[in-house]
């Protein structure tokens, strides 16, 4: 059906490439000891991408069926285009020769999953424990008149979300975990963590609006390093809605501060070997030592500006900054006394993305003399981009992977503003 739909272009005079994506997840959801759902779900879908006459033209899917209209909607949708981008084809050939699909057993894992319920036993103050597992297949293929490339990817995802209460005051967390493997034990502690975490935030109070040394977790340098991504593309610098326009070449954060992205590194979960424009990825450094080195860019930008492509046309793969020497408890002893954030939320509405301001509700934890001493809540972390990278004492060494896309490591701050609620 795609060498049809690829030849029936041809003769329309469109050039056109299919990106194929087989999706196969198998997911799984659990309320303390009620399962209450369970899912296989199989999806097939289609990006086509033509040009005619010098027009560019992309057009999702669910399947291609009806080849005569999509013809016709290609070549309607090019006559509206009123600008002259540049693109191109696929122009290279790739076939993977790994099956990275990992085996699952899913009455175990439910019966696991069910099994968390204990902790409503030994804690409690927790109401609910509902918690869910994703296991994710992804097969994807790029083909043209001349050029075919697949590849595939699998991995889990675990999540728990979990409920505390004390009198009138209700607390939440999230814990999730993206890993090749369902190792339970390793689950049961991190989430127990969370809820001894939890139940100390069932005390929280707020703090003086101050600067203080700060510790962001590395799930929060996660969120927020995944929250300006866009800001380190050529597109963005180009509309001038980046923070880092015009900054490339100049030293933006701390010399502790490196960024990079390893889309091929087999000690990451998932390898991602090119993009959904069928660019063969690679491994880069974008920020080295504070300086800003190389914008990410798609096929488009890279044509517009003549520069090399990036492989970043379907998002980053594995970017992370590069972890330092420091274990947590090592930054905690070294921050002293400060704060802890240990959640951010409300990332949407709390962040400019063209100037980097941000100002994030927080919860975290006291530091006094090196031990945490009280949980914190109604703080906002008062901030911006260059400050936070900027102000950086150390990189600790607890680099974690959150998604395919991104990894964070916990940082020690200095001179950051934490608004609080005591006056």
């Amino acid at each position: 059906m795609i060498k049809n739909l690829i030849a029936l272009a041809k003769k329309n005079n469109i050039d056109i490439e299919i990106l194929t994506d087989e999706c196969k997840e198998y997911s799984v959801e659990v309320l303390n000891t009620e399962m209450t759902n369970f899912d296989i779900n199989k999806e097939e879908t289609y990006q086509i991408k033509a040009i005619y006459n010098g027009k560019m033209v992309v057009l999702d899917v669910e399947n291609l069926n009806n080849q005569e209209e999509i013809i016709k909607t290609i070549i309607n949708n090019a006559t509206l285009i009123d600008n002259d981008n540049q693109n191109r084809l696929c122009d290279n050939d790739y076939k993977s020769n790994t099956d990275t699909s990992i085996k699952i057993d899913m009455n175990y894992i439910k019966n696991e999953l069910l099994k968390l319920d204990d902790f409503r036993k030994k804690y409690p103050y927790i109401a609910n424990i509902e918690s869910g597992f994703e296991y994710i297949e992804d097969r994807r293929s790029i083909d043209n008149s001349e050029h075919h490339m697949d590849d595939m990817y699998a991995y889990l995802k675990v999540g728990a979300f979990i409920s505390a209460k004390k009198g009138d005051i209700n607390k939440t967390t999230y814990y999730r975990l993206y890993d090749n493997k369902f190792d339970i034990e390793k689950i049961r502690k991190e989430i127990e963590k969370y809820i001894i975490d939890l139940g100390l935030a069932l005390d929280a109070t707020s703090i003086k609006t101050n600067k203080y040394k700060v510790i962001l977790n590395n799930q929060v340098v996660n969120n927020l390093l995944g929250a300006f991504t866009n800001a380190f593309y050529e597109k963005s610098m180009d509309m001038k809605v980046s923070p880092l326009t015009g900054k490339l070449g100049k030293k933006v954060f701390s010399d502790k501060i490196t960024i990079v992205e390893e889309p091929i590194n087999d000690k990451f979960i998932v390898n991602k070997h090119f993009d959904s424009e069928g660019v063969l990825t690679y491994n880069k450094t974008i920020v080295d030592k504070g300086v800003f080195k190389l914008p990410l860019n798609t096929l488009e930008y890279a044509i517009k500006n003549n520069t090399k492509p990036t492989g970043n046309a379907s998002g980053t793969a594995n970017m992370y900054i590069v972890p330092g020497d420091k274990s947590y408890d090592e930054l905690i002893k070294e921050l002293d006394n400060g704060i802890i954030i240990s959640e951010c939320h409300s990332f949407h509405a709390g962040i400019n993305y063209q100037t980097g301001d941000i100002s994030l509700q927080s919860d975290g934890f006291l530091v006094e003399n090196g031990k945490i001493t009280r949980a914190l809540d109604m703080i906002i972390l008062q901030t911006n981009l260059f400050d936070i990278f900027s102000n950086v004492l150390e990189v600790g060494n607890d680099l974690k992977e959150f998604s395919r896309c991104s990894s964070g490591v916990s940082l020690l701050l200095d001179n950051i503003t934490i608004s609080g609620n005591i006056d």
